[in-house]
């Protein structure tokens, strides 16, 4: 029994050490072929990689104020009325008086005018405020020497918010 033991030790190695010594040829010993590099015919190709594009986006529309422009009151028309127009012979003047009817304001002015046949006059003072109305007086007119005939006379009132005007006649000579 020992015998065969030994047999069959000896001859299990024996089988190792020539499985191992066939290997060795398999494994980069002197018959064994090794990798070498082959040249490459082929051309490489370039792979388009996407590229992203912007997409335009349009922001929100968001309501825009007009530009802002100075804002002036509307002009309110007004009742002017001739009190007196009354001529001098001796300075040759035309003395006007008249009166804006409801209104009190003491920042307008009253101009008066005189016109005939192309000529005309003309003087302004400042609007005297009363409790119910505004007065336009000390409005002194000096005719060209020698003026006769029909006068037309203007009265006029304006303030920043308010106007109206008014003719009337005078019989000058």
């Amino acid at each position: 029994m020992a015998r065969s033991t030994l047999l069959r030790v000896t001859l299990g190695s024996a089988v190792a050490v020539l499985a191992t010594v066939g290997m060795t040829g398999c494994i980069g010993g002197p018959g064994t072929p090794t990798a070498s590099p082959t040249a490459s015919t082929s051309t490489p190709t370039a792979t388009p990689t996407p590229t992203p594009t912007a997409t335009p986006t349009t922001p929100p529309s968001t309501p825009t104020a007009p530009p802002s422009t100075p804002t002036t009151p509307p002009v309110e028309s007004v009742s002017v009325q001739i009190l007196n127009a009354a001529f001098d012979p001796s300075t040759s003047t035309v003395s006007v008086a008249g009166q804006v009817v409801g209104l009190v304001s003491d920042s307008g002015t009253c101009t008066a005018t005189a016109s005939q046949d192309g000529q005309s006059v003309t003087a302004q003072s400042a609007g005297m405020a009363n409790t119910a109305e505004t007065y336009c007086s000390d409005l002194t007119l000096a005719l060209p020497a020698g003026s006769t005939g029909t006068w037309t006379i203007d009265l006029a009132f304006a303030d920043a918010t308010h106007s109206g005007s008014v003719s009337g006649t005078v019989e000058v000579g």
